[in-house]
């Protein structure tokens, strides 16, 4: 019988090869790259039944943006969206950006390796059920916050001041104070006689997604 076959995208070299072992240990054959363009090369030649992404993979397109060009040109490979970020606005997207029957798991919530092969072969068997979209979890960090909340906190967490952020955004510094207002008390994030209200802002996008690097 043919080995199946998945195709692991992710910048992290460790963590590539520790779900490339995992996979391979249980029967998998695998084939691996560090960005999208490596991956696109693969997918003609490798042909996967099953695709693996990060999304965060550094410059250049990312693991939504591979997602969508596997939809397009290889729809019968399944897809497993595999992060950090509790949802895609924290990349700059709304989650109907995820093509329909793919999963998107939070990869804090896998702990244990045969976690990862039972949402393996469940996204194979296509059987995506809520369980399966970690970004639609009405419990995950900052649900409740618009796109345009998050994309400000993450201009704090990369340490912007109101100024350099109002340029990105071609507004003015009052509304971007007023943007930052709103968000820190729609999160509920307050400072207090040890941390200042922007350190904490900061500190929570950190805790939510992980550093945030460069500028969108």
């Amino acid at each position: 019988m043919e080995k199946r076959k998945v195709l692991v995208v992710e910048d992290d070299s460790l963590l590539r090869s520790l779900i490339s072992e995992v996979l391979s240990g249980s029967g998998f054959s695998v084939s691996s790259a560090a960005n999208a363009v490596e991956a696109r090369n693969l997918i003609s030649t490798f042909d996967p039944d099953i695709a693996l992404l990060d999304i965060e993979l550094g410059a250049g397109p990312s693991g939504l943006d591979l997602g969508e060009f596997i939809k397009s040109q290889a729809p019968h490979i399944a897809i497993i969206f595999l992060t950090h970020l509790p949802d895609p606005r924290f990349a700059g997207v709304d989650s109907v950006s995820i093509p329909k029957k793919s999963a998107y798991i939070r990869k804090e919530l896998i702990s244990k390796p045969g976690l990862l092969l039972e949402i393996v072969e469940s996204v194979l068997r296509d059987e995506t059920g809520k369980n399966m979209r970690h970004d639609l979890d009405p419990q995950r960090p900052f649900a409740a916050l618009s796109k345009s909340q998050i994309a400000v906190l993450r201009s704090v967490a990369l340490g912007l001041s109101n100024y350099e952020i109002a340029s990105q955004r071609d507004t003015t510094v009052r509304a971007v104070e007023n943007l930052i207002r709103r968000t820190l008390s729609a999160a509920g994030i307050e400072g207090d006689s040890t941390v200042n209200t922007r350190t904490a802002a900061a500190r929570a996008y950190i805790e939510a997604a992980g550093f945030p690097v460069g500028n969108e």
